[in-house]
């Protein structure tokens, strides 16, 4: 599975005062309490030890559904999970498409989930089609010089194009009346 957070960057600027803020504001986020509170909240695993050890976060991850409905199991289950596996885990860094891929991973998951729910037929043909599908959608078949380099995407379609062309007509409209209320406004501050 992926897994993937925000980062924290600390520029080096001209301005120490703004880096020495920025560093003090990365040791606030590394604290316990934020730690803690932030796994707590929205599913994250405490990125030091010190947090992950301390007795709040691990009095929290043993907390049951019978104990309390405020757990939300699946959320304590995968940090559980999580904790234990540790070792099997490795790190990447962020590569352009990350995110795609993270979306498109999710997307497998809850589709075959909605057509289990559904009671379809999960065999061979219905991963192959979901799988592009999914490709296609998230464009996970284009290599970097096709993403960064402009594509021919062919003529707009039809009704594009006439919202286009009535977009521009209300504008002239637009415009074309303006100026005759101008005009209008003109001829009679003279008039008068």
């Amino acid at each position: 599975m992926i897994s993937q957070g925000p980062s924290i960057c600390i520029f080096n600027k001209p301005d120490s005062q703004e880096v020495l803020a920025s560093w003090l504001f990365t040791q606030f986020l590394l604290t316990n309490d934020v730690q803690i509170a932030y796994a707590r909240t929205e599913g994250y695993v405490p990125v030091t030890e010190k947090a992950r050890s301390d007795s709040r976060y691990t009095e929290y991850l043993n907390h049951t559904p019978e104990q309390s409905a405020d757990y939300y199991e699946v959320k304590l289950l995968a940090s559980r999970l999580l904790i234990d596996h540790t070792s099997d885990t490795f790190v990447t860094p962020v590569f352009n498409g990350s995110t795609s891929l993270r979306d498109a991973a999710g997307q497998l998951i809850e589709n075959t989930v909605k057509s289990v729910r559904r009671k379809e037929t999960i065999n061979d043909a219905y991963f192959d089609k979901l799988y592009s599908d999914v490709i296609s959608l998230y464009r996970l078949d284009q290599t970097r010089a096709d993403v960064t380099g402009k594509a021919e995407l062919g003529p707009l379609p039809k009704t594009a194009v006439v919202l286009l062309v009535s977009l521009c007509c209300v504008w002239v409209l637009l415009g074309v009346y303006a100026l005759f209320d101008y005009l209008k406004k003109r001829k009679k501050g003279k008039a008068v």
